[in-house]
């Protein structure tokens, strides 16, 4: 063999490409059991149901002279988070549910905190409200025939400030949007996020 030759063998060369898949494929496993939760977790699920309502009696109080509406409507928040593995889901403090009609507020009212664990489910009762509420009669009308015929669906919106943090450029509000049937059990809602302090319709 002449001087500064190498020579290596077939058996020493197997034995490191032996090591590098061995290496890269205990890294890719290690990665795959980090990642995997995150890469198959899907978001949690928000429902919303309307469970009671007083003070929209059709012939009482729609139909009669009276002016002005105080109505009560029994809210359900439901969140369902059995299809994710790494983050719990939150309704964070000072959040508030907002029932409107056809644009008018018909009632507002506080919901608590709380949280949906990983893998999880929750869900808290609320009540909203109004005090002198005025529907056009246009409104009432339809209202009243809706409510008669088990048709009402109104826009529920739950907003938790702060949402789930503050960022760089500032804090962003969860805003939880549904369609609600009135005595029709839980409605499916959507998530969003809008800069904190600006107002979204219910």
């Amino acid at each position: 063999m002449a001087q500064g030759e190498c020579h290596c063998s077939w058996s020493s060369f197997m034995k490191l490409v032996g090591f590098f898949v061995l290496f890269f494929g205990c890294t890719a496993a290690v990665l795959f059991l980090i990642l995997w939760p995150m890469v198959s977790s899907r978001g949690p699920e928000y429902t919303v149901a309307i469970t009671s309502v007083d003070g929209l009696d059709p012939a009482r109080d729609l139909h009669g002279d009276r002016l002005a509406l105080s109505p009560v409507f029994g809210i359900t928040v439901h969140v369902d988070n059995t299809r994710e593995k790494v983050l719990r889901a939150c309704v964070g403090v000072d959040s508030f549910a907002v029932v409107s009609y056809g644009d008018v507020l018909l009632g507002r009212g506080s919901v608590p905190s709380f949280c949906a664990e990983k893998l999880g489910v929750c869900e808290v009762a609320a009540t909203a409200w109004g005090m002198d509420v005025h529907l056009p009669h246009f409104l009432r009308d339809r209202l009243a025939g809706e409510l008669e015929r088990g048709q009402v669906v109104v826009d529920v919106t739950v907003r938790s400030p702060g949402g789930d943090g503050c960022y760089i450029n500032g804090c962003l509000d969860k805003v939880i949007i549904c369609k609600a049937k009135i005595g029709g059990g839980p409605s499916r809602c959507f998530v969003t996020e809008t800069a904190s302090g600006t107002t979204t319709k219910g």
